[in-house]
């Protein structure tokens, strides 16, 4: 019988598929982290996910309101956070999910 991989092994030393996802998961941790230090602790603690592909940013908020008030604040943090992440942030979309915690 072959001897089963740990899942965390397979994750830290994974190769191809597995080290793109732990990049991606990675670099969305970033995103997110980056992203709330920009937003006041009120609004920071509403967004629970960010990931920014191709100059678009996508911000997942837990409720329209908290949306409409991150999408207010949008002009003022894109370019902090594009400076901070050495990339460029052409577009901020804002989706309503209902999400963890």
């Amino acid at each position: 019988m072959k001897k089963l991989t740990p899942v965390s092994d397979l994750l830290s030393q994974g190769k191809g598929m597995l080290q793109r996802l732990r990049e991606g998961s990675e670099a969305a941790d970033r995103t997110l982290a980056g992203l709330r230090r920009q937003l006041p602790p009120e609004l920071a603690r509403e967004v629970w996910g960010a990931v920014l592909k191709d100059g678009r940013l996508v911000v997942l908020v837990r409720s329209a309101a908290w949306g409409t008030r991150l999408r207010y604040l949008a002009p003022q943090f894109r370019e902090p956070l594009a400076a901070e992440l050495g990339v460029a942030i052409e577009r901020v979309v804002v989706k309503v999910r209902a999400g963890r915690g």
